[in-house]
Formats: C-alpha cells, sequence, structure tokens
C-alpha cells in the first residue's frame, strides 16, 4: 500500500468552545495518539482529509502524517474514527492513530463478488451474506478489498471464511461463518413447501381412515 502524506496543525486550544470556532472556521478538530505517546491535538483541513481518504482503501488508508507546530518528524498513521453531525453529516472530529509498520493491525476490510454464478443462470439468487470481513496484516499489506470469485457456485452453493486463500493477512473469525450463497427463487421453494404441505395432508388423512376403519 502507497503511503499518502497528510498536513495537520498542532492545535494548542482546548475544550468545546474552541472545537466550535475551528469548525466555524471550515477545519475539524481531532487527536492524534500511539502506544506510549501522549495524545497530541491537532487541526485537520477537512479538504485535505477528503483527498486522503479518496483512494480505494478509503478509512484504511495509510498516511504520513506531519505535524506543523509540534516537529518535523513524520508519522505512520491509520484514521481510527470520524465523528460525523447526524443533521448536517459534516465531519466534526477525527482521530488518528499511530502504527508501526511492522506491527500487524485489526481492520475491516469489504468483500467484493467476482464472477457470475452458473446457479443465478438457472434463475437463482446471489447473495451476499457479508460485505465486510475483519482481518490482521501489516499496515503496508492491508488489501484494497477481499476478491470472492464466484464463477463455479450452482443452486445451494455457499461461500464461507475457510474457503478464502489469505494472502499476507490473517482473517479474524470465531466461525466459519457464510459470505456468500446462490440461493432457489422464492417460487421454487414456496412449490415445494406447498408440495411438503400436501404430501402432510394426504398422511394425516389416510391415518385418519385407518384409524377410523
Amino acid at each position: 500500500m502507497e503511503q499518502l502524506e497528510l498536513k495537520v496543525t498542532h492545535r494548542k486550544t482546548t475544550g468545546k468552545g474552541a472545537a466550535k470556532k475551528l469548525r466555524r472556521d471550515g477545519f475539524i478538530p481531532g487527536i492524534f495518539y500511539g502506544p506510549g505517546n501522549e495524545p497530541v491535538s491537532i487541526t485537520l483541513n477537512p479538504k485535505d482529509l477528503e483527498k486522503a481518504l479518496a483512494t480505494e482503501y478509503g478509512s484504511r488508508v495509510l498516511l504520513k502524517l506531519s505535524i506543523s507546530g509540534l516537529d518535523r518528524k513524520k508519522r505512520n498513521a491509520m484514521v481510527k474514527d470520524i465523528q460525523i453531525d447526524p443533521i448536517n453529516y459534516r465531519w466534526i472530529h477525527a482521530d488518528l492513530y499511530e502504527v508501526n509498520l511492522k506491527r500487524e493491525v485489526e481492520v475491516d476490510v469489504p468483500i467484493k463478488l467476482i464472477g457470475t454464478p452458473p446457479g443465478v443462470k438457472m434463475g437463482g439468487i446471489m447473495e451476499q451474506i457479508r460485505r465486510e470481513l475483519t482481518i490482521k496484516a501489516l499496515p503496508t499489506n492491508i488489501p484494497s478489498v477481499i476478491e470472492l470469485d464466484i464463477n463455479e457456485l450452482e443452486l445451494g452453493d455457499s461461500i464461507h471464511v475457510d474457503d478464502i486463500t489469505a494472502e499476507n493477512y490473517t482473517i479474524v473469525a470465531d466461525s466459519n461463518f457464510t459470505l456468500a450463497t446462490v440461493s432457489a427463487p422464492e417460487a421454487e421453494e414456496e412449490v415445494v413447501e406447498e408440495e411438503e404441505e400436501m404430501e402432510e395432508e394426504t398422511t394425516d388423512s389416510e391415518e385418519e381412515e385407518e384409524t377410523k376403519e
């Protein structure tokens, strides 16, 4: 993964009043922290942050952070959290955290289905059960997406966690849950259910007649 540069400013004023003033001036208050370091209050330009998040990696992008007004050291960082105003949907606060390029981090990566299953051509319905998958990886090895090849899925077939061949990362999962499946069309399922109900009714009727005899 290529690192993107993000320049922020060391913020000396803190508190709600100072944060509101920053937002009125068009900036975002934030905080930068990491293992063994004191948290640093920062100010971000929303345009710079938006540009950094506009890559295919989204919020998982690896940043080369420069904090103006603090020192000249550049830090490896990732976005931990961005708070959004529920009314106008503007960013109101950002949390960035320092990462060690030689230590794994845990992130959620989107799943992308690739191909067209034969089961769909036969009238089946392609269902994506999970949209994301939690993984552990070195910051430089985080994939932009996890691709699932669905070209061989027949009716009733599914892809589970254990079916994925992970490269340069580890999947974090407590069970072998389903990620995608090709289910039978609803009409077919209804016919099967109706046939089962009719068979049960016929069996019940036969048993009643035998009891009367």
